[in-house]
């Protein structure tokens, strides 16, 4: 283990991971994980034992011979693939690595270090939030919510957190610097519509995850009548909005 790794980064790296879309379907290798890294902490070697990880997450019995069933080699080679994908996606400016190298189980935490000046702004667009008092702009909301995130990936320099990932905090009250921890994003984007009549008004803000303090902040008005086209002014809008306050 990289002495400058921490257990509490290692922590809150594991704890960002499983909630990411990559693994958070994934059940079985998530628990593969927890348990390797649990073990690894504690300074339990077992964790690179086979036969261990073949009765405590796969449920063979105390008998289980690796040889004749090959079942931890397999989710093995699937846990490092998957370990790989996250990296290469949400986890690409994670401060801390995790890695099951081949030819063993037991995990292993590195630092990863980056200048500063070459790391992109990375942010995260939540779920916007239908403030119409009759509700029905759901469809609306998260489409906009879609949209402004294709808008902002296509921004070189900026990274843009997956829909996926931003949608599990959809009708969530959360503070946005604890929002930035889990999904490592310095910026928040987040939002609201409203319909009066034939109009709408979108009302958006841009935080920083540090701090909390307000970068910008954005009204916008739409007489358009089809709700593709609302979205597409009012993405427009914000992305413009966003660029101008983060690009150099």
């Amino acid at each position: 283990m990289d002495p400058a790794v921490g257990r509490d980064a290692v922590e809150r790296q594991l704890g960002r991971m499983l909630a990411s879309a990559a693994f958070r379907k994934c059940t079985q290798l998530s628990r593969f994980l927890r348990f390797a890294v649990d073990q690894a902490l504690a300074g339990q070697n077992g964790a690179s034992k086979e036969c261990l990880i073949g009765m405590e997450i796969f449920g063979r019995p105390p008998d289980y011979d690796p040889g004749a069933d090959p079942i931890v080699r397999v989710e093995a080679r699937r846990l490092r693939r998957k370990l790989a994908e996250y990296y290469e996606n949400d986890g690409r400016e994670d401060s801390v690595r995790i890695d099951v190298p081949k030819g063993g189980y037991l995990p292993v935490f590195e630092m990863r270090e980056e200048p500063e000046s070459a790391r992109p702004s990375s942010i995260a667009v939540l779920p916007f939030v239908d403030r119409t008092p009759e509700g029905g702009l759901a469809a609306l909301t998260d489409g906009l919510t879609v949209r402004l995130i294709a808008r902002l990936a296509a921004c070189n320099g900026l990274r843009v957190v997956s829909s996926t990932s931003v949608f599990q905090f959809k009708n969530r009250a959360q503070d946005a610097r604890k929002i930035g921890e889990e999904l490592n994003a310095g910026l928040i984007l987040e939002g609201s519509v409203r319909r009066a009549g034939r109009r709408f008004r979108c009302d958006t803000q841009l935080v920083s995850s540090t701090d909390g303090l307000h970068l910008w902040a954005g009204s916008f008005d739409s007489g358009l009548r089809n709700p593709f086209a609302v979205e597409d002014e009012f993405s427009a809008l914000i992305a413009n909005g966003v660029r101008a306050a983060t690009m150099p």
